[in-house]
């Protein structure tokens, strides 16, 4: 990606739902752009339309109006099967629930996402032994989801999202199962990711421990930016 390219772009973003007879603003027109390596947050209270706008930038639902760009990509102009691509090799998603398949290791849940870009079966298992290693987890490869904490469990759903060659992590209230010390321990490994492989993070949360880390925080409010903080 270009650096004069937005790592993501989106222009007048409105997003309605509805709800009996009448339609409900989620997003009320978000123009919001971030350059490659930025490492940001949506914050603002539940309902203020953070996570609508996450599921907006990582193609996972349209909007109602406007444009969203993915490294100069306008989502509007590609069809499922160009979205569903967009998604697995450019936007790793970390989730609040962790989503690990449950009957794979943690290496094997790592891996998946290499084979389904068509990636050797030998390189897949190779790199997603390298990501785990850098999240700390080299010595529990083989674990099933049962078998780790919460904290552990997140950590290899970082590893999923960032072992293909990807530039931009989408993480929706990731510390909100987690105790302090594993929330801090997960944030310093994101920020280092951040700053040694030039990873763009857009969080969204509600925890001051994210807040607080982020290089620039973003307030919603009723589906609007209110205030955009960069430090």
């Amino acid at each position: 990606m270009s650096e004069s390219v937005a790592a993501v772009r989106v222009s007048g973003l409105e997003k309605n739902y509805r709800q009996g007879q009448h339609d409900v603003a989620a997003l009320a027109g978000v123009d919001l752009s971030l350059c490659p390596g930025e490492f940001a947050v949506l914050a603002g209270p539940s309902g203020s339309g953070k996570t609508t706008l996450l599921n907006l930038i990582g193609a996972l639902d349209r909007p109602s109006k406007g444009r969203v760009e993915i490294g100069g990509m306008d989502l509007a102009s590609l069809d499922k099967t160009e979205l569903a691509t967009l998604r697995r090799d450019h936007i790793g998603f970390v989730f609040q629930a962790y989503n690990l398949l449950p009957v794979l290791s943690a290496v094997e849940n790592t891996e998946l996402v290499l084979e389904l870009q068509g990636q050797p079966r030998e390189q897949c298992r190779k790199r997603a032994v390298e990501v785990l290693e850098a999240v700390g987890l080299g010595q529990l490869l083989d674990r099933r989801p049962s078998e780790l904490s919460g904290g552990q469990q997140q950590r290899v759903a970082v590893a999923r999202a960032i072992a293909s060659a990807r530039t931009l992590v989408l993480a929706d209230e990731p510390t909100a199962n987690l105790d302090s010390r594993s929330a801090e321990t997960l944030l310093d490994i994101m920020a280092k990711l951040n700053e040694t492989r030039r990873l763009t993070f857009l969080f969204s949360t509600h925890d001051p421990r994210v807040v607080a880390r982020a290089r620039r925080v973003i307030h919603l409010e009723d589906g609007v930016i209110s205030s955009d903080e960069v430090r």
